[in-house]
């Protein structure tokens, strides 16, 4: 997870999606969520823009994005059609979180740096120095739940984001902003090599690091800064998954 800005609430939102689907509340208060409109489906694109497409939960684009309730529809139905309780998330990260509403972490609430990606094996750690005491316990509860340590099918979405940078497909400014854990734990990495190694390639390290060279582009105009690149990237975390 990372930290996600709110937007400003769409204008004509109170007149599409609150009055109208409110004055429905009023009328079947005893409604199952499954039958509640599903006034906030148009709106789901300016949630998407306020999340720039990345899954609030396991912080990584989805073109399968979906409007999650985050105090859920059937525990708090007056929230259903209020613009400050929608997150989006995966389809798979949604039906995960189900109605454990805030008892899971809130995507903006938290801060970055909460969340590391380990390399080489993609599993998310929690930093507990940077977590508030008062928030340690719901951020584990929240990895457990949506099983975003080291479940197999997260590990799977990561790899592939990471296959297509190490693979030189993409950029590293590319996967930051698709993956942006992934991104950020391949910076981190980054910064620990040689300065020296780096010294007679500066203009090649920069187009690297914030401009359209990938990693294919990188061995073969800075052959030896590549390979440090990767030994970097191969080099085990000495830190482990907490159970």
């Amino acid at each position: 997870m990372i930290r996600i800005e709110r937007l400003p609430e769409p204008a004509s939102f109170d007149e599409e999606v609150r009055s109208p689907g409110n004055a429905w509340l009023a009328q079947h208060p005893d409604a199952q969520p499954e039958a509640m409109p599903t006034l906030w489906r148009p709106m789901a694109h300016h949630v998407a823009d306020a999340f720039k497409n990345r899954c609030g939960y396991s912080a990584m684009w989805t073109r399968r994005g979906t409007v999650d309730h985050y105090l859920s529809r059937s525990t708090h139905p007056e929230k259903a059609y209020e613009w400050d309780n929608y997150r989006f998330a995966s389809g798979e990260m949604n039906s995960r979180k189900g109605t454990w509403n805030d008892r899971v972490l809130d995507p903006f609430e938290i801060e970055d740096g909460w969340f590391e990606i380990l390399l080489p094996s993609l599993e998310l750690v929690m930093v507990e120095e940077r977590i508030p005491i008062n928030q340690r316990d719901r951020a584990c509860f929240t990895l457990k739940k949506l099983r975003l340590q080291d479940d197999d099918a997260i590990l799977e979405q990561r790899q592939s984001w990471y296959d297509e940078f190490l693979n030189g497909e993409v950029t590293l400014s590319w996967l930051a902003r698709k993956a942006p854990l992934i991104g950020r734990a391949v910076q981190r990495r980054l910064e620990d090599l040689d300065p020296a190694t780096i010294a007679d390639e500066q203009t090649h390290w920069r187009w690297f690091l914030e401009e359209d060279l990938t990693l294919k582009g990188l061995r073969r105009r800075a052959p030896r800064l590549a390979e440090a690149v990767d030994m970097a990237l191969r080099r085990p975390d000495r830190r482990r998954v907490r159970g």
